[in-house]
């Protein structure tokens, strides 16, 4: 992925953290903690995600050459 990519992704977050957080009348302090939080999570998720693909790629590649070997 572009970092140009990812930045507008990461902004367009930051942008509606901070829309939610006006919109709520936080103060500073209220906002960054708001902010942290929704990006740590998001983080998470995303760390998550990627792995739980990941091993589904990988067993799938593992079932497709155990199908091979089994064919051939």
């Amino acid at each position: 992925m572009s970092e140009e990519k990812k930045n507008t992704w990461f902004q367009a977050l930051y942008d509606k953290i901070n829309m939610l957080a006006e919109q709520f009348g936080l103060d500073e302090m209220q906002r960054h903690a708001f902010r942290d939080f929704v990006v740590t999570t998001a983080r998470e998720q995303y760390k998550t995600g990627n792995r739980s693909g990941a091993g589904w790629a990988f067993a799938q590649a593992r079932k497709g050459q155990s199908e091979q070997v089994v064919s051939t």
